[in-house]
């Protein structure tokens, strides 16, 4: 295992399995090829070819567009393509704030549509070193569970600013009060593309840092963290360097987070690969 590992597992991909979801002359998503029948039993909603999948353009409002796609993902859940139902919606575009329709978090990825999140890495200074709030998801959770994972981490709703969402994550997932989060400091974004057994990934954190006060401790009130602990940088680092125990994604934004910061030096043999690869 390696950092470079950590970027390459989250870019493991192969276009020539899906075909693309247009609306328009605009592509909105990638669909595998073993799902379009599932997709063509709504004639009323796509158009499906051996090439693409056309979205019917007489569906002409997000609220229409949006119930039609519904159908389709409550389709590809029943017949088990899709993990269940979270009954968060996400919004679908070709850019950030764009919303053409809504689609369940559950079924974006079936979709192929770019899904969006965030992430804040909470640290404390020691003199001249770094220490890092680490959380563990509880043993419960449906997805990775007992991995370790960032400080906060969630995936942005539809209805939500990225700013108001932040404010709401940090609060559910490590009691952290408002006059604090506001001083979370945006660092920019990380993307990957990830194929999974019936749908691929695309996803964009928005990544933020958060220097915190020595006598701050988080604490989880959503019930999905199971403890908090306070490492030195260096040993995030080792354990990602070495081990697949942070939840995948959260060691793409750690790794950035130790480059910015200059933990890992451009002298190191797969600098320019990691910066490279961290926005895919």
């Amino acid at each position: 295992m390696s950092f470079l590992d950590h970027i390459e597992n989250c870019n493991r991909y192969n276009l020539t399995n899906f075909v693309p979801l247009n609306m328009g002359n605009r592509r909105v998503g990638w669909v595998k090829r073993p799902l379009i029948p599932y997709f063509a039993a709504f004639p009323d909603v796509v158009q499906c070819d051996i090439d693409d999948i056309k979205i019917n353009p007489t569906l002409d409002t997000p609220a229409v567009l949006t119930e039609a796609m519904s159908r389709i993902g409550n389709a590809l859940t029943e017949s088990g393509f899709t993990s269940p139902w979270r009954h968060e919606p996400y919004a679908v575009g070709t850019r950030f704030g764009e919303c053409l329709f809504e689609l369940e978090r559950a079924v974006v990825p079936a979709f192929g549509t770019r899904a969006y999140g965030l992430h804040l890495t909470g640290f404390v200074r020691d003199e001249a070193n770094f220490l890092i709030w680490v959380p563990r998801r509880t043993l419960d959770r449906l997805t990775y569970p007992g991995e370790l994972d960032n400080t906060v981490a969630g995936g942005q709703p539809a209805q939500l600013s990225l700013a108001e969402n932040l404010e709401k994550e940090c609060a559910e997932e490590a009691g952290l009060p408002s006059e604090l989060v506001r001083q979370a400091r945006p660092v920019g974004t990380i993307s990957y593309h990830l194929e999974i057994e019936h749908g691929l990934r695309d996803d964009l954190i928005f990544s933020y840092d958060l220097e915190l006060p020595t006598d701050f401790r988080p604490r989880n009130c959503d019930g999905e963290v199971e403890d908090f602990q306070l490492w030195p940088a260096d040993q995030v680092m080792s354990v990602i360097e070495s081990t697949d125990r942070f939840k995948f994604n959260c060691n793409l934004v750690l790794i950035d987070f130790f480059i910015r910061h200059g933990l890992i030096k451009p002298s190191h043999s797969d600098y320019t690969q990691l910066c490279r690869g961290l926005n895919s």
